[in-house]
């Protein structure tokens, strides 16, 4: 007896070593990043937006008066804006993530039209926000991945964090990061919700991460409502009753709710659209940008053309460094190091039909692929609907989506090491967690090197 608790002592500070690596790992990797990388996707309009938000801040920002600011010079880490007339920023995102950087001190504004900033602060209040949602990630690991080997957590933790654009996304300034916080406290709340935890915590857990995820970016409200939604039928069919949202603990996430359906019709009424873009509130300046394609300069596309153009954007952009040094990107998706990344998907993806096949109890596996898979096609439908109107082909990447690893990698790790359970499959399973994990750190740490070392 005393043995068998000595070796799960010993298994505890194994695992616990895994996550504390893993998490130093991150945390060094993102300072890299904002230290010797930069060059984060739109980092001047997010910028620009929480400048904005630090001159006028609203909870309901006229996207038409968000200006666009430029760089006059640079001293350190300091850095003088001033605004570049006649630009209009196209981020019509909520403006919580905004609001909360303009809060953090890094920014000055010395005029009318000026302002200072302390970029490395703004970059190191980000990394602290995806810190933070990467170790709420891991405490879900260790705490509901318990009695798995230590190769399992390893599993995980590498899954998350050697996704290379996660972590270069949150050096830079980036509401996804705050959508990413968002996603692991609302994952948290429906693994409570699995485990018949319906008390207020599971509630609050999910009210809050709702609230903060939707009022970070729209998208990831449509992921939670999508998730939300595939519970609740699920719950319906198999209690016949709605016991789920008719109960008194249910009140605490009303607020998350009605808060944003407030705020969606309210910019429905201002603007006429749901997600207002940058053709809604600026159409005259909308036809001079490169979102719009004259009709004699455009590329004609079938359908089956821009299925391939979707899924090539998106697949390489869920593996690469998006927005910078994009030939290191195209060598390093194109081969092994590309596609390893996509393996927690596929696996996440056959565990919950797996389940449906076998008719297993499940809670959360579907809601979690299909909101994934939810969010993708209504991501593709809308940018295919648009082409003919605007000609524009861009806007398709995978960054909008990268928080999904946390469930998806969870669903991995928790219900595909099970079908190795005879000594020969298990010793072949060992072999390939290795193997991935070696690829997932090795093709992270290529990008990284490549990107700043040669200039391809």
């Amino acid at each position: 007896m005393d043995s068998l608790r000595e070796q799960d002592r010993a298994k505890r500070r194994i695992t616990l070593g895994i996550y504390g690596f893993m998490m130093l790992y991150f945390v060094l990797k993102e300072c890299y990043c904002a230290v010797f990388i930069a060059g984060f996707p739109d980092q001047m309009v997010h910028l620009s937006y929480i400048v904005h938000m630090a001159r006028c801040p609203s909870l309901l920002p006229d996207f038409s008066t968000i200006p666009v600011y430029y760089v006059v010079s640079e001293q350190g880490n300091l850095v003088q804006l001033a605004v570049n007339g006649g630009i209009v920023n196209y981020l019509c995102h909520p403006p919580l993530y905004y609001l909360l950087m303009s809060l953090s001190g890094a920014v000055r504004i010395t005029s009318e039209t000026t302002a200072t900033v302390n970029l490395m602060a703004l970059r190191f209040c980000n990394v602290l926000l995806s810190s933070a949602a990467m170790a709420l990630a891991f405490r879900l690991g260790y705490t509901r991945l318990k009695g798995r080997s230590p190769l399992v957590h390893a599993l995980f933790a590498c899954a998350v964090a050697t996704l290379p654009e996660l972590g270069y996304v949150g050096a830079g300034l980036n509401n996804d990061n705050l959508a990413f916080l968002a996603l692991v406290l609302f994952f948290a709340g429906l693994l409570r919700y699995e485990e018949d935890c319906l008390d207020w915590k599971t509630y609050l857990l999910i009210g809050t991460g709702f609230f903060l995820g939707a009022f970070a970016k729209v998208t990831m409200a449509l992921v939670f409502a999508a998730m939300l939604g595939v519970v609740l039928i699920m719950s319906i069919l198999r209690t016949r009753s709605l016991k789920l949202i008719l109960n008194r603990r249910f009140l605490i996430c009303l607020p998350a709710f009605g808060l944003f359906l407030i705020y969606e019709v309210l910019v429905h009424q201002r603007w006429g659209a749901w997600q207002p873009s940058l053709e809604t509130i600026a159409p005259d300046y909308f036809y001079t940008t490169v979102f719009y394609v004259p009709p004699e300069q455009r590329t004609p596309v079938t359908f089956l053309q821009y299925v391939g153009i979707f899924t090539r954007g998106v697949a390489h952009s869920w593996s690469s460094l998006y927005g910078h040094n994009q030939r290191v990107n195209e060598i390093m998706d194109n081969g092994v190091f590309g596609v390893v990344y996509w393996i927690p998907v596929a696996l996440a993806f056959f565990a919950a039909v797996r389940r449906i096949v076998r008719r297993e109890p499940d809670r959360i596996s579907l809601p979690v692929v299909l909101s994934f898979l939810f969010t993708l096609v209504f991501h593709f439908w809308s940018k295919w609907k648009a082409i003919p109107a605007t000609g524009y082909l861009g806007g398709v990447q995978a960054r909008y989506y990268l928080a999904m690893i946390v469930p998806l990698a969870f669903l991995m790790c928790r219900d595909i090491p099970p079908l190795f359970r005879s000594p020969s499959a298990k010793r072949a399973g060992q072999v390939l967690a290795v193997l991935l994990i070696g690829c997932w750190i090795g093709g992270d740490w290529l990008r990284l090197l490549f990107t700043v070392g040669f200039q391809l």
